[in-house]
């Protein structure tokens, strides 16, 4: 009876173990707060990604979704423990029908990608993640996507506006 019950207790040691392996790479955890791995993930979501860094030494990625720019920027970087946080970021050049009307209605509706006005008349979007701890990389690619999605959303809702003109791509990367 002993032999059994121990038995029992090694067989389901081990299939505890064996469920709390990942199951395939994409359930790996990555650590997304290093700017080369998150420029890794953006590749194998299949997006172009190119890791460049500012004048003051600060990473981000350049890369494009829907035919439209966007980059990728860190804060709060420490060589020793990676950076803190990450933000899609995109903008439009200035136009006629870029309101703060426009943009608390857009705001007003969504979760996830914000808008504003910048100083120079400029709409910019945002969406921030967090990178304290990890990801998967599906974990990931959905945060990918739901800059991608919210986007193309961002883009039909600033053509469907009545005062708007016809809205031009999001500006190259400044």
């Amino acid at each position: 009876m002993r032999a059994a019950l121990i038995a029992i207790m090694a067989m389901a040691a081990l299939s505890d173990g064996a469920a709390a392996q990942p199951r395939a790479d994409r359930d790996r955890p990555i650590d997304v707060s290093r700017a080369e791995v998150v420029a890794g993930a953006v590749r194998d979501a299949g997006y172009k990604a190119e890791l460049k860094h500012n004048e003051k030494g600060a990473p981000y990625i350049v890369s494009a979704a829907n035919g439209a720019p966007f980059i990728i920027e860190f804060y709060g970087c420490r060589p020793d423990s990676g950076c803190s946080s990450l933000q899609f970021y995109s903008w439009y050049r200035k136009e006629a029908g870029f309101t703060l009307d426009m943009v608390n209605e857009w705001n007003a509706g969504k979760r996830f990608l914000k808008t504003y006005i910048d100083k120079e008349g400029d709409l910019g979007a945002t969406m921030d993640v967090t990178t304290i701890g990890r990801m998967t990389p599906a974990n990931f690619a959905d945060a990918l996507d739901w800059w991608a999605v919210m986007s193309a959303d961002l883009a039909t809702f600033i053509d469907k506006r009545d005062d708007a003109p016809p809205v031009s791509p999001p500006a190259t990367a400044r």
